[in-house]
């Protein structure tokens, strides 16, 4: 009985999100919210442009990192044993520009597109720069500066997205594998790589006619991962919660990085550039190029996380 009333139901705060709700929908013009048992329908853009759609991500253990030997492995990739402790939510899209604009109410991407991932975003774009950002996550309460666009979405939908850690995008984005991509594949080239062409958008398939673009392209247009997560590889990259910094090889639980720093994490690849490689698209990949908290450019945007 309680599967169906949660399948489609309206409420007013995150406190009361169902513990078996699969996908949380949001919709971006009224502000309200539902819970569904089953996937957006790919066929109709709604799920890119007016909805916004969540997966619950169940709590677990994993193995962070890349693992010696895997081609493309760089030394700020120690692997080591993560604790995700508790349920919680992640965007099954990248955030697209018809999203963005209908919170923000502006769209700021170099290459428009509705149902593309928004682009020319900084992190300070998504959650200002108050020093007490990322504070006790991942507990509710956890400050942005007003104006930001997080404010603005928390307002319009009565709950309270943020960005996920390094931690749990990397946990989410494997969904249970531990190749370099969330296929089952290994890279065997650093550089252009076959594991990659049914994956994701990045430097070397760009005119694959996948979305229509040639460049980054609309999200969902490539395979999910096994918990229905798409474009977790290349498109477009990814902010973080967290500050950079070196990982050590050691078990943590809900890890959220230091408390302070120079440049904040991006994860995922992109479609552009040197870093639009098949390496730079691992799982695993962080790469450690200064992209300060007031970044902005063409193949960096972000995915939503909220905890129940």
């Amino acid at each position: 009985m309680f599967v169906v009333l949660a399948f489609c139901l309206e409420i007013a705060g995150a406190e009361d999100l169902p513990q078996d709700a699969t996908y949380l929908v949001v919709d971006l013009v009224m502000g309200t919210h539902r819970f569904s048992t089953t996937g957006p329908e790919l066929s109709d853009d709604v799920c890119r442009t007016t909805q916004l759609w969540l997966r619950r991500i169940p709590a677990g253990t994993f193995v962070m990192g890349s693992p010696d030997g895997e081609v493309g492995k760089c030394a700020n990739e120690p692997s080591h044993e993560v604790t995700i402790s508790q349920d919680f939510y992640l965007g099954v899209f990248e955030m697209t520009q018809a999203q963005y604009e209908l919170v923000a109410g502006a769209n700021p991407a170099k290459y428009p597109g509705a149902t593309n991932p928004v682009e020319w975003i900084s992190y300070e774009d998504i959650r200002g720069n108050s020093p007490e950002q990322g504070a006790g996550w991942p507990a509710k309460g956890h400050a942005v500066d007003d104006g930001s666009f997080l404010a603005k979405l928390r307002v319009k939908t009565g709950l309270e997205f943020d960005l996920p850690t390094e931690a749990q995008w990397e946990y989410a984005c494997r969904a249970g594998t531990q190749t370099a991509f969330n296929n089952g594949l290994d890279l065997v080239d650093m550089a252009q790589d076959a594991a990659m062409e049914a994956l994701g958008r990045y430097r070397f398939n760009t005119s694959d006619g996948r979305g229509g673009f040639a460049r980054h392209t609309r999200v969902g247009s490539y395979e999910p991962n096994a918990w229905g997560l798409y474009d977790m590889h290349g498109n477009v990259w990814e902010w973080c919660l967290d500050w950079m910094d070196d990982l050590e090889p050691v078990p943590a639980t809900d890890p959220k990085g230091p408390t302070h720093g120079d440049i904040r994490v991006f994860r995922g690849g992109g479609w552009f550039g040197v870093f639009g490689e098949a390496q730079y698209c691992r799982s695993a990949c962080r790469p450690f190029t200064y992209r300060g908290p007031y970044f902005r450019c063409a193949d960096c945007g972000f995915r939503l996380a909220l905890n129940p």
